[in-house]
Formats: structure tokens, sequence, C-alpha cells
């Protein structure tokens, strides 16, 4: 309750007022750049640093160290200045919070949005929180604490979007549109069309994700076990284990006719003892002789031809064998 008072508060308070000054100077050929900002009224800013202050919350994100510079006009030059070379480190920017990701989302686009548009950013004040909780729950964000962070999905997927997907700039593109058909100055059908046609032309050209964007997107692969031929990783595949080396032709098929017969399922653990140590215990084998079931060593007996070739061993001296 607290917080909201105190935002309805900062919402009818004074504005907040500062000016801002840029100042560019030419040193070498080289450019360089000084901004200060000095504050002319404090107006909401200060209930809402009170604010933080009685709660013993963060101060604001936004702010930004206030600095003046000193008085500037156009030409002056500096003489026998001062210099010395310094050496810094770039932090990366800070998670995004609830809070912070849906000031951004209220900010997208606001330079390119016209003053005369409605709305402007990312969705509206009651859609911006369930864009963000349907992120969630489609695997492209995901919450660790406070913090909003996005998954590799949702990293992927920005990748390969086309630019103009990506930029807040449709959305002001949009924005402006709306705001002349709600004036009358702009057709419906002319604004709809002219989706239709961005749409056809986003289909045609990026109907081919490249060979990069394609690998962003593979399912994470399980490895099994090495390859007994060359010595590469052997996968789990929907329908095999095949090896990674894309030259070598080993692959073992979970549908073989060898487990097939025996009523047995070529499961990953059975396909990783194979692997590593060329036996697999398995219990519950079938017998088409006796139609009964036995206990015995499944045995990897692979010769390098198309096929590989598998051998049951019962009781450690009964061997039969049957090539898949």
């Amino acid at each position: 309750m607290s917080l909201v008072c105190c935002k309805l508060l900062c919402a009818v308070a004074a504005p907040h007022v500062y000016e801002a000054v840029t100042a560019t100077f030419e040193c070498a050929g080289q450019e360089f750049t000084a901004k200060g900002k000095t504050i002319l009224s404090d107006g909401w800013k200060e209930l809402d640093r009170r604010f933080r202050a009685s709660m013993k919350t963060d101060a604001d994100e936004d702010a930004q160290e206030e600095t003046a510079l000193p008085e500037l006009f156009d030409g002056q030059a500096f003489e026998n200045v001062a210099a010395s070379v310094t050496q810094h480190f770039t932090s990366p920017p800070k998670p995004y919070t609830e809070d912070t990701l849906l000031s951004a989302m209220e900010r997208a686009g606001a330079e390119d949005t016209p003053d005369v548009a409605e709305r402007k950013g990312l969705g509206t004040p009651a859609t911006r929180a369930a864009i963000i909780e349907k992120l969630v729950q489609t695997g492209f964000a995901e919450r660790k604490g406070k913090q909003i962070i996005p998954t590799k999905n949702g990293i992927d997927l920005a990748t390969v979007l086309p630019d103009v997907l990506t930029s807040a700039a449709l959305t002001a593109e949009w924005e402006s549109k709306l705001t002349a058909i709600a004036k009358g100055e702009l057709d419906p059908a002319e604004f709809m069309q002219g989706i239709e046609d961005m749409t056809r032309e986003l289909v045609s050209t990026c109907s081919h994700i490249s060979e990069d964007g394609k690998i962003l997107f593979q399912p994470e692969r399980k490895v099994v076990g090495i390859c007994p031929r060359c010595g590469k990783s052997v996968y789990e595949g929907k329908k095999n284990y095949y090896c990674g080396n894309r030259a070598c032709k080993f692959v073992m098929w979970k549908n073989d006719r060898f487990f097939g017969e025996r009523r047995t399922a070529f499961t990953p653990k059975i396909a990783a003892a194979l692997l590593k140590s060329g036996k697999a215990r398995v219990k519950g084998l079938y017998s088409v002789k006796t139609s009964k079931t036995y206990d015995g060593a499944v045995l990897l007996a692979d010769t390098g031809d198309k096929y590989v070739n598998y051998r049951v061993e019962r009781n450690d001296r009964k061997l039969t064998q049957q090539q898949a």
C-alpha cells in the first residue's frame, strides 16, 4: 500500500526538471565528449528519494551521477590542459527485474514514436506484465530471484529473427499509423495491407535459416558412449544410437530384430554398457524355442559392416548369434 501511495503522489507531483549539456572537444584529431546535468527542480524525484530512504531500498537504478559543467561557449580553446591515462574495466549491464523490465518496455522505441501517439513502448500498461509472463511460460525467459534472465532459446530466437522484428521502431511506426487511423487520416484497410505485404516479404526473404542458425536450435544431444570404430561420441537419436562423426557409419537401431525377437527394449542403459565394455547384462530375455524368459548378457560383436552384430550369452555357457 505504501508503494501505491508513493507512486500516486509521484504521478501528481511537480515534474522533475533538469538541464542536460553535452560538450564535444577536439584534440589531435580525436573527439572527446563530456556530459553534465544540473537539477533545476527536484519535483517528484524528491518524493521518490524520501520513500526509498524510508523503506531502506536501493536507490533509483535510472539515477545517474549529477555533474555540472563549467560555463562553455562554441569555439572555446584550452591550452596546457593536464591529461593522464587511466585504466578502467567495464561491467555488464544489470539484469532486469520485473519493475525495470516494465519500465524499459514502456520506454522502448520512445525516440522513434511521434509525440502525438497515444501509446508508446511495447504493449500497454494492462498487457506488459502478461507479455513477460508469456515469455517465461514459453521458455524464452526465466526468473532467478527478483531478476528476469533471457534463456538460451530466447537469445537464439533474437539472433535469428530479422532486425525489423526485433526493433522497437516497428512498434513506433505502427503506433503512428494507428494514431492516423483514429484521426481519420489513414484507411485501416491500407494499414492491414501493409502488414500483409511485410509478412509476405519476410516469409520470402527469411524462409531459409542459415546453417549457423540451424545449429542454435538443435536439441541438446545426449552422449551415450564412445564409438568403437572411430572413438567419437555416440548420441541417442529418436530411433537409434549413432556416431557423431558423419564419416563413420556406426549406428545401433532401437528396433533391431535381435532385441525385437527377444522382446527386450534397447534402452540407453543397454547401449551405454555395450559401448563401454562390449557387454550388457539383461534380464527377461525371451526365448523363441522355449517360450520362456531368461537372464543373460548381450555382447556387441561389431565387424565394421553396415549392420552391427550382437550375441547373447546365457548362463555364461551357451552362445547364440544373430545378425541384425
